[in-house]
């Protein structure tokens, strides 16, 4: 009797299998996640899309651990998410405490604060098109991946995880981001964005406030900016740490400038490559940044950018200068060619690569590279 006790408790702790929950067009993907539990599948054919009411903050919602939501698009068919009137998020993915109404700043989830984390969550092959902030919202994920996905025309972000881990951006295309990035990682850790496609965003890919993410083999070309790593003040963390920025083609990142007026990103020149802006121990390695009429790859201290600004460098939380960074066999030319065209003091410091001097321990060695500011740089030992 006892034994059979034990069994039957054990038999009833063990997981429901997981299920696969088929989305056709007409049919609603809220309707799925909502019946949704841990660990199934959602498959969505092809069709556009519009979840919810066109006031709605989001489209879709996701508050369940280790969802998987998959679009199958054919050919010339795709699986749209778009935008049905006045939304602002496609996909919002948190634990239950930082979505909806509990959200109010972006980078500032509750989440963040007390720790509560949503384990798991993968999106596939999805286009999501025109939303007013972000295309997809991650906050508090460990272990996410956003692969295969077009994201079109979205207001500030595309892909937008922020305090998450554990986390995979792989074969997306980015495209026509207005104010801000297509990919943005923001204060997370380990973190791998690779082979993706961005083109015609204000910024391509951002690394902000984060620890041991990669940029690896992505396609970055005809941004205002290509890839950003950068640390800022006031935000939930407080370091920018250990990134590599690797193999990748920066080229041609000459869009004009739209970010809005008293953004830190409006006062850097259109025709940028690769930023640096403070942090500790960045590495680009190996990549071929061409014909961006500002610079190919800058270092430079927060500090720079805020005087721009009209802006002290006092009283910030951070540590605004870049100290340890490696700029290691790259091929940086043809860059700096709007020269003539800048405005100061942007027209002094026009070149493949640049250093305005801050921070400590910073190197550049075997880089194929014409112009530099200064014209010699410290080699790494």
């Amino acid at each position: 009797m006892r034994l059979a006790f034990v069994v039957a408790a054990a038999l009833a702790a063990l997981p429901v299998s997981a299920r696969t929950l088929v989305v056709h067009p007409g049919d609603s993907i809220r309707a799925a996640v909502a019946r949704a539990s841990p660990g199934d599948r959602i498959q969505v054919l092809p069709g556009t899309y519009r979840e919810g009411g066109a006031r709605d903050r989001n489209a879709v919602t996701v508050t369940t651990a280790n969802l998987t939501i998959v679009g199958v698009p054919h050919p010339g068919a795709p699986v749209v998410l778009e935008n049905a009137g006045a939304q602002q998020f496609g996909f919002w993915v948190s634990p239950a405490n930082s979505a909806g109404a509990a959200q109010d700043d972006p980078e500032h989830p509750p989440c963040g604060l007390d720790g509560t984390t949503l384990r798991g969550f993968s999106l596939q092959g999805f286009t999501l098109r025109g939303f007013a902030v972000h295309g997809a919202h991650l906050a508090c994920v460990d272990g996410f991946t956003l692969s295969g996905n077009t994201a079109d025309g979205n207001g500030v972000y595309g892909l937008f995880p922020v305090v998450s881990r554990h986390g995979l951006i792989t074969g997306n295309t980015v495209t026509n981001t207005q104010t801000d990035a297509g990919i943005y990682v923001g204060q997370s850790d380990d973190v791998l964005v690779t082979s993706n496609h961005v083109s015609g965003n204000l910024l391509g890919i951002e690394i902000e406030n984060s620890r041991n993410c990669a940029v690896v083999g992505n396609t970055v070309t005809g941004n205002t900016q290509g890839i950003f790593v950068d640390i800022l003040p006031f935000l939930e963390r407080n370091t920018q740490e250990n990134t590599l920025v690797a193999f990748n083609e920066v080229r041609d990142n000459n869009r004009d400038n739209t970010a809005e007026e008293g953004d830190i990103l409006a006062v850097v020149p259109s025709g940028t490559g690769i930023l640096i802006a403070g942090g500790h121990a960045t590495t680009v390695l190996g990549n071929d940044v061409r014909g961006n009429q500002f610079t190919g790859v800058a270092v430079a201290s927060l500090c720079f950018g805020l005087a721009l600004q009209g802006q002290e460098c006092a009283g910030l939380d951070i540590d605004p200068d870049p100290s340890g960074d490696r700029i290691v066999g790259n091929r940086v030319t043809g860059n700096g060619g709007a020269k003539a065209f800048l405005p100061p003091p942007f027209n002094d410091l026009a070149a493949d690569l640049i250093w305005d001097g801050s921070g400590t321990d910073n190197c550049w060695s075997r880089n194929l590279f014409a112009t530099s500011v200064p014209p010699v740089l410290p080699a790494c030992k």
